[in-house]
């Protein structure tokens, strides 16, 4: 689902909780609507205004601590059927990052963002990982289930694409790496270092 189809569906999203309530009651691929619904987060991110920020003050490309929390409703309710975070998904957060490019948020948006991206990628690579409502979590630190996987070359290029376009100082793109080794030239030290390394 595209987010003109959110828009014009019968059912469209008039509010956040709306938008929540249509991907949960989604018959067809929760994944999709989920991606749709995050774009449509992201549109109103940049104009400051839209369904998912009606009813508070919002400045344009600017995360809040309302958003981030939003994006994290949004892939939990599509993942009421135990799939991982999909590519689709992954690559809507990425472009949320890509455009907020302030933040009030005491770094929600940045904890989600590598979360998802690594249960996506353990996901597909068919590592064991948490459903989702656990795994993303503000208050579930990614080191008590995230893992470091051998990637494979197309989710690598995937994966390097997106983080050099992410700012140097992202925390998000630091976890990222730190736990995947995207950066052959990086440190190899043991995972919990780098998981406090990259807090």
């Amino acid at each position: 689902m595209r987010v003109h189809e959110l828009e014009l569906s019968p059912h469209a999203p008039r509010d956040a909780e709306d938008l929540v309530a249509e991907i949960a009651r989604s018959t067809s691929d929760a994944a999709a609507c989920s991606a749709a619904a995050l774009a449509l987060v992201c549109c109103d991110i940049i104009a400051g205004e839209g369904p998912t920020v009606a009813g508070r003050a919002h400045f344009s490309r600017t995360i809040d601590a309302a958003d981030a929390a939003l994006c994290a409703r949004i892939l939990c309710a599509a993942g009421r059927a135990g799939h991982s975070v999909s590519r689709a998904e992954a690559d809507a957060l990425f472009a949320i990052d890509a455009v907020g490019s302030e933040r009030v948020d005491d770094g929600r948006f940045d904890d989600l963002l590598a979360k998802a991206v690594l249960h996506h990628l353990m996901g597909a690579a068919g590592t064991t990982i948490p459903g989702r409502e656990q795994a993303l979590a503000r208050d579930n630190p990614l080191d008590s289930w995230g893992s470091a996987i051998v990637l494979a070359a197309e989710p690598r290029s995937w994966l390097a694409g997106h983080l050099d376009w992410m700012k140097p100082s992202s925390s998000a793109a630091r976890t990222i790496d730190a736990v995947l080794h995207v950066n052959p030239a990086g440190p190899r030290l043991p995972l919990g270092i780098l998981f406090n390394m990259a807090a």
